[in-house]
């Protein structure tokens, strides 16, 4: 008759720390999967559906906030017309100027930001237009607060009484190498810019046809208003833009809802 080996008793544990211990498991493994992935998830979101709207609100608010800037500046623009000009800001309302100082100081930060979202539109199917098309329009765009400046400076002089000795170092200050390099890689650039990525986002199908056109055109319009002195192209300019960017800026709005890369 074969033995067999007699095992150890198990120890009878009491039936409230087993209950306990059942109860403790499954909400130990429910703690560590909502702190490791929902707060990932909503931060995702977030990202996801922010950052898309602050791009495509300053693609809009650029172009619609310089109509009333563009319309308040009493500026005549002119190389070395510093005669001109100042007796254009000393003429104009000073609470009208200022305002448009203050919009213009805005556009500082709007500018960019609504040419990264034009730009970051179309990087995924026309990366090498999108990428020589932001980057001409973010170093453009750079120089806009140094322009901002010196509107600035014009509202000082007239409010100064504009003499002969104010306009003579507002001549030389907007025709010094400084200022002059600062204002043609503004113009250079940004009009630049604008075409390419007018094209690229034509290219790419991302906006209509006609929004392409629109804003691919502001830079010859631009071209043609400056050395005329014919403010009211600058309207149509920010017309232009502000239309065209509404299908971009609609086509940005609808990727928040796009699965992260």
């Amino acid at each position: 008759m074969a033995l067999k080996p007699v095992e150890p008793p198990v120890e009878a544990q009491p039936a409230g720390q087993v209950l306990a211990a059942t109860r403790r498991t499954p909400t130990r493994h429910r703690e560590v999967s909502m702190e490791g992935t929902t707060p990932e998830r909503h931060s995702g979101f977030a990202t996801r559906a922010v950052r898309p709207a602050v791009y495509a609100a300053s693609m809009l608010l650029a172009p619609l906030l310089l109509l009333p800037g563009t319309l308040l500046n009493p500026a005549v623009g002119g190389i070395g017309a510093g005669a001109k000009n100042i007796a254009a800001n000393m003429a104009a309302d000073p609470t009208t100027n200022q305002l448009h100082l203050a919009i213009y100081v805005l556009e500082t930060f709007l500018l960019p930001l609504g040419i990264l979202g034009l730009a970051g539109l179309a990087l995924r199917r026309s990366p090498w237009l999108a990428t020589i098309g932001g980057g001409l329009a973010m170093i453009g765009w750079l120089p806009w607060s140094a322009l901002t400046a010196q509107d600035d400076l014009t509202f000082r002089m007239a409010q100064m009484g504009g003499d002969p000795q104010l306009i003579e170092l507002w001549n030389r200050f907007t025709t010094d190498w400084v200022m002059g390099t600062l204002t043609l890689i503004y113009v250079v650039c940004h009009l630049a810019a604008f075409v390419l990525l007018g094209i690229a986002l034509g290219r790419a199908r991302l906006i209509p046809t006609w929004a392409a056109w629109a804003l691919a055109l502001t830079s010859p319009i631009t071209v043609i208003a400056f050395p005329t002195h014919q403010q009211a192209l600058l309207y149509v300019v920010a017309a232009l833009w502000f239309v065209g960017s509404i299908p971009a800026a609609l086509a940005l709005w609808r990727t928040r809802w796009e699965p992260a890369a």
